[in-house]
């Protein structure tokens, strides 16, 4: 019989559980992860190798296990990520922190339920993949209660209209789906901008057609906001736009361009972003946390020159959370032995993030958002701040932006 005790990072944040059975002391146990080191979401890619690396370090360092990760690039490409995943399960790897990106999750998907392979997304947030019962478990809230975020914070902020612009992908589609329901259903007026396709790179159509659609909009439905759910090519949509009138308005953001490094290398595009404010949400941390994911933030900023991502800190705990519950499984080849097992220790564990507990579609349970925005240093340089919070079920806190 498997005994799960409360697991609570501490002074060495990896999750330790007591059991009866399962691996024995020094046994190996290899992982797999595919991230985007490469494309559009590689500054997530790179924060997240780091994070990996910490969490590899610290579970050899309790030496219950000798755990091996094999991580493989995915491009941020969804037929790549499923070449991947094919691979690694030839390899007979069957756990798997990855795919990032909900398109390269949709991808790989019935490829995962049809050979008991086992996903552990720390960025994907499509709504359309919360299934119950099938391979996926997320540790990032779905879309849903992130745009519950973006629309109390846009509403707070005085927006009264809202114009959805989004790249053309799983992910930032149900994005802009799930804030136009919420922006409705606090009164607001939501108008369709654009979509655009994943590959763009020249914006300048796409800023003229955002343009004409503003100029639409009568000026009784109050101020007027762009949603924009984007990868990295923010970067080049807000060079292009950079002498519109679009500079006048408030833009939001998404998750997968929170904390990025492409933006804020980009003079002319972080200009831009500070200009409209343009607040990104994503996963939030918990103060009472601090001592557990502060240390291991620390030590990745200074490997990678910058702060980590949540997302980062969210795959060390989807790592670690796997590795027990492969332990308490007595090792990685029964996938659903793992799967359950994975459900019991989340519900008993406080990570890097905080409560891993998941709902019912495997997704993380307690939807809690930090909002950053682009700021100018007193040398020049651009970097992100966190300038708002949001926590499921409460409302939208602005709070005063620093560099």
């Amino acid at each position: 019989m498997i005994r799960i005790v409360s697991l609570v990072i501490a002074a060495l944040p990896v999750l330790t559980a007591a059991c009866s059975g399962g691996v024995g002391e020094g046994d190996m146990l290899e992982i797999g992860a595919v991230l985007p080191l490469t494309g559009a979401l590689a500054s997530y890619g790179e924060s997240s190798e780091a994070a990996l690396a910490e969490a590899v370090e610290a579970i050899n360092a309790e030496g219950e296990t000798t755990l091996s990760l094999a991580i493989e690039d995915s491009g941020s490409d969804p037929q790549t990520a499923l070449a991947k995943l094919q691979d690694l399960h030839e390899r007979g790897i069957n756990i798997v922190v990855g795919p990032y990106s909900s398109s390269e999750v949709l991808a790989g998907l019935d490829f995962a339920n049809q050979n008991e392979l086992l996903l552990l997304s720390p960025l994907s947030t499509a709504h359309s993949l919360a299934t119950p019962d099938d391979s996926l478990f997320r540790f990032t809230p779905d879309d849903v209660e992130e745009g519950i975020a973006v629309a109390n914070v846009a509403w707070e902020d005085g927006v009264r209209a809202l114009v959805i612009a989004v790249r053309d992908d799983e992910g930032n589609r149900g994005l802009g789906i799930a804030t136009r329901a919420a922006f409705e259903e606090l009164g607001g007026i939501v108008v369709d901008g654009l979509v655009y396709p994943a590959d763009e790179e020249d914006f300048e159509d796409e800023i003229t057609s955002l343009e004409e659609t503003v100029a639409a909009i009568s000026t009784q439905t109050g101020e007027v906001g762009i949603y924009l759910a984007a990868f990295a090519e923010v970067e080049n949509l807000f060079v292009a736009a950079a002498d519109s009138e679009l500079a006048e308005l408030r833009w939001y953001g998404s998750n997968s361009v929170a904390l990025s490094r492409e933006l804020i290398e980009n003079d002319t595009a972080a200009a831009f972003a500070i200009e409209t404010g343009y607040p990104n949400p994503i996963l939030g941390l918990r103060e009472a946390d601090q001592a557990a994911w502060g240390p291991v933030s620390e030590r990745i900023a200074e490997d990678i020159g910058r702060s980590p991502d949540a997302f980062a800190l969210a795959a060390y705990d989807a790592l670690a959370a796997a590795h027990q519950a492969a332990v308490n499984a007595g090792g990685g080849e029964d996938v659903l032995a793992v799967k359950a097992e994975l459900v019991a220790v989340t519900d008993e564990t406080t990570g890097l993030t905080g409560p891993l507990s998941l709902n019912e579609a495997g997704d993380r349970a307690l939807a809690t958002f930090d909002f950053w925005a682009v700021c100018e240093r007193d040398n020049g340089d651009h970097t992100w701040s966190r300038v708002a919070t949001y926590s499921a079920g409460g409302t939208a806190e602005r709070l005063p932006a620093s560099c």
